[in-house]
């Protein structure tokens, strides 16, 4: 019961904020543009907001955080300033692009960028932060705390929050709460900004810095003294006044939505979906494709199993022959898991570079889309079609490669095996969508493939960065790569479920959807 309520409030964290702007876009027209520029203001202002605090550290400005820490005033105002203007000054470029391009004239395109901002920091912050810390925390439950070589302030406060989750489950709904408070307060921000360069005045500027420092030093002082409900409540208090002067602000529809009912959409997408299913099917894609990886399950044990077998049997060999180890059930999965991320990466950017661009050469897209067929139903029928094509060929593949491990080597755990292939399907989407998005900004099929491949190079080469590794693809594979694996080869009983990977995946997969859409309802086919 607790991890699935776990589940469902990391998975609001991440959800919330694209639901908050369909809304919004459904009442207002308000174009995914906007949020894109509100992710880039957040993400942006993070490249220096973390140097700067790290720079302050360094210089002795920013003291410990804790109740007797002497400074801890002066620490929460220069984190609040820190805050408040890295953010504030990345709204006002970010803001500064749009009209000078006149694409922020109305009340809910502020919003739709707040949205952005606040909604990234809430799937990043709230889902995967969230996700990985507590994944962390149920790891270690009936664990001996004194064996992890821990300090006594750090056993105490992981034994304070191990028994918190266990005895009050629902204080993690606090942290869903929190980013609440959050998204709110920077959807005020972010509308005080638009206010500012619409009346061409400063003092909202000021009053967003003001705000929002004034809010992060309390974020970091009161909870020292202050129970998390408390520190909640005024939170709370705090953004309450922007809340109701947003309510006030907030205008009739001026740009009102002329599509069709969210019900006929999802009927629209349902057909995409299924002509683009079909269209694999009669292009022997599907075939091609269950081939290859079903080709892959079954090739990797063998491969595992007799390839030292086959070296020991060159002349001269046997010199060497005791220096090559027996292979094991392990060298199976690692072989059917290089296979994959090998020649599936490839198969996955030769398979979608051709889905938006190819037919805006041929100019079918022109055609598909005068028919009452949404901009964003058509890109997601895409990559719909392609992860349901991506996931019956790794099906087969791994309950192929899980059966030649069963008769060539030991039994395997059949369910975290499999629960590895879906890592592995996971990995896969993320690199779909990168390939959608390519597809998207490439006019030609291949200048797609050329971007597709330029995003998937640099998604491999973050996950290679040891600090930031947990949250790209790679992390999946790794996780995959231990799920499964007999208890005999000396492994845990249990492998750490990786929550961050998850989420952070999830999240990464999101933002590359949430892009392409942004970027094709703007061109002109």
């Amino acid at each position: 019961m607790t991890i699935l309520l776990f589940t469902i409030i990391v998975i609001t964290m991440i959800l919330l904020p694209v639901g908050l702007a369909i809304w919004l876009r459904r009442r207002f027209a308000v174009p995914w543009l906007l949020f894109c520029v509100g992710m880039l203001t957040f993400v942006g202002s993070q490249i220096y907001h973390i140097p700067l605090n790290s720079w302050l550290d360094d210089l002795g400005v920013i003291g410990s955080i804790s109740a007797d820490a002497p400074d801890l005033w002066r620490t929460a105002v220069i984190l609040g300033l820190s805050a408040g203007i890295s953010e504030t000054l990345a709204r006002v470029l970010g803001f500064y692009f749009l009209f000078r391009r006149k694409l922020a004239n109305h009340f809910a395109d502020g919003v739709m960028v707040g949205l952005g901002h606040g909604g990234i920091e809430t799937m990043i912050v709230g889902g995967v932060f969230t996700a990985g810390s507590l994944s962390s925390l149920l790891a270690l439950r009936g664990v001996d705390l004194a064996t992890l070589g821990l300090s006594s302030a750090q056993l105490t406060a992981v034994t304070e929050q191990l028994a918190s989750i266990q005895n009050s489950p629902w204080l993690v709904g606090l942290s869903l709460v929190e980013r609440l408070i959050a998204l709110t307060l920077h959807v005020t921000i972010s509308v005080l900004v638009w206010h500012a360069f619409k009346k061409r005045q400063v003092w909202p500027v000021l009053l967003a810095v003001a705000w929002h420092s004034f809010l992060d030093a309390t974020v970091v002082y009161a909870p020292q003294f202050l129970d998390i409900i408390w520190v909640e409540l005024i939170l709370l208090g705090l953004v309450f006044p922007g809340a109701i002067w947003l309510w006030r602000q907030w205008p009739a529809p001026t740009k009102i939505w002329k599509g069709q009912s969210w019900r006929t959409e999802m009927g629209l997408l349902g057909t995409a979906v299924a002509k683009d299913l079909l269209q694999q099917w009669r292009t022997r894609r599907v075939l091609v494709i269950c081939a290859v990886f079903l080709l892959f399950g079954l090739a990797s044990p063998m491969l595992a199993k007799f390839t030292p077998e086959l070296i020991r049997s060159l002349p001269g060999a046997e010199q060497f022959a005791e220096l090559i180890p027996e292979a094991t059930a392990a060298d199976a999965i690692a072989q059917h898991i290089k296979n994959i991320t090998q020649f599936g990466f490839v198969l996955i950017i030769l398979l979608g570079m051709g889905g938006v661009a190819g037919e805006k050469e041929r100019g079918t897209a022109a055609i598909i889309l005068s028919k009452p067929l949404p901009r964003w139903a058509f890109l997601l029928s895409k990559f719909v079609a392609q992860a349901t094509l991506f996931f019956v060929a790794l099906l087969l593949g791994t309950l192929a490669a899980y059966y030649y491990t069963l008769v060539l080597f030991e039994p395997l755990q059949l369910g975290p095996f499999l629960f590895g292939g879906l890592l592995l399907w996971l990995w896969g989407l993320v690199f779909t969508a990168v390939t959608l998005l390519g597809s998207t900004l490439g006019k030609s099929t291949g200048g797609a493939a050329g971007l597709a491949l330029l995003g998937a190079i640099m998604l491999l080469i973050l996950g290679g960065i040891p600090q930031v590794a947990q949250f790209f693809p790679s992390a999946l594979v790794g996780w995959a790569g231990q799920l499964g694996l007999p208890r005999q080869l000396g492994l845990p009983e249990s492998v750490p479920f990786n929550g961050a990977a998850v989420a952070a995946n999830g999240v990464l997969m999101l933002v590359f959807l949430i892009t392409a859409v942004a970027v094709f309802e703007r061109q002109e086919i």
